[in-house]
């Protein structure tokens, strides 16, 4: 476990004018081991774009959800799978991630 991504869970709350709005309720960082497991390029209405699935392993935490969502090198991924392996006494979460988008810090 080389390797130490950011995490976040996100809620939605309802704003006056009866819209939703994402807010990230719990941000955390832990170290994981992840493993490149596909990527490819492809063209989608008109525009290259880019897929990569990661497979990343991390000790267990009551706060990792199947909706839990993961920055790595940049880039913002989706939980796509969620599996809980015993090694011992130790109890790792292994979670399937997909890339969405690039993430942009501005501060």
């Amino acid at each position: 476990m080389d390797r130490r991504p950011t995490f976040y869970n996100e809620t939605y709350t309802q704003d006056a004018g009866g819209g939703t709005t994402s807010v990230i309720s719990e941000q955390w960082q832990a170290w994981a081991e992840v493993l490149d497991l596909a990527g490819g390029l492809y063209f989608a209405h008109g525009q290259e774009m880019q897929s990569a699935d990661f497979k990343v392993k991390v000790r267990f935490d009551g706060r990792f959800k199947s909706t839990t969502w993961m920055i790595y090198e940049g880039q913002i991924c989706k939980c796509l799978d969620m599996n809980l392996e015993t090694e011992g006494f130790k109890e790792y979460l292994v979670l399937r991630y997909t890339k969405t988008e690039t993430w942009l810090d501005l501060s």
